[in-house]
């Protein structure tokens, strides 16, 4: 990705809306003591340094190494999350069983091949780990973030929701291949069930 890209999606990051919906899902999980937590697909780094802030050792990976410059910047700024580490490094080169928690957001949608993708994040989580999954759901479309923007509940509307549509509309996971790796899952809607986090237990 480009520069320009990168700013975009930090941008996007920042905005009030996205951050509370990911700051739920990170909540999700029971407190950390330390257990490592890593972060594929980071970008500039939100969940990575939630995770930190939720009590994880949190390392945040990512091929673009604008995404990772940036988020390095950002977790340098912010007091709580300045443990939060970030690396280059793609997803075909992590390490088999590496984190306690593994967690992807929004990254499923742009793989070629989602299942395999899957298969691979769930490798890297540790036995008895949970991987979290954040995408998009089929719900997520420009007329449903104009309802929701209309319905005023988030106060006044959020141009970041419009942008997250526009990037990730039409672009949904399958939810069968949760449910196909044959592990227990757990499924939470949030934003009027235009996004879902994906809670795989790898047996210990």
């Amino acid at each position: 990705m480009s520069y320009f890209s990168a700013r975009l999606f930090s941008w996007l990051q920042s905005a009030e809306l996205y951050r509370q919906v990911h700051q739920e899902v990170v909540a999700l999980l029971p407190r950390g003591s330390g257990q490592p937590w890593l972060d594929a697909g980071c970008g500039p780094g939100l969940v990575t340094r939630l995770a930190s802030a939720h009590g994880y050792r949190a390392m945040g990976v990512d091929i673009d190494p604008h995404m990772i410059g940036i988020a390095r910047r950002i977790a340098q700024r912010e007091a709580d999350t300045a443990s939060a580490r970030f690396e280059i490094a793609s997803l075909e080169n992590l390490p088999e069983s590496s984190a306690e928690v593994v967690s992807a957001a929004s990254l499923l949608a742009v793989m070629k091949d989602r299942p395999a993708s899957l298969n691979t994040l769930l490798r890297c989580t540790r036995p008895g780990g949970t991987l979290l999954v954040i995408e998009p759901t089929a719900q997520m479309t420009r007329v449903a973030a104009r309802r929701f923007n209309r319905s005023g509940r988030h106060g006044t509307p959020s141009m970041a929701l419009r942008v997250w549509t526009y990037a990730r509309a039409g672009r949904a996971v399958d939810p069968e291949i949760f449910y196909a790796t044959g592990q227990p899952v757990e499924k939470t809607l949030l934003l009027d069930g235009m996004v879902a986090a994906w809670r795989i237990k790898k047996p210990g």
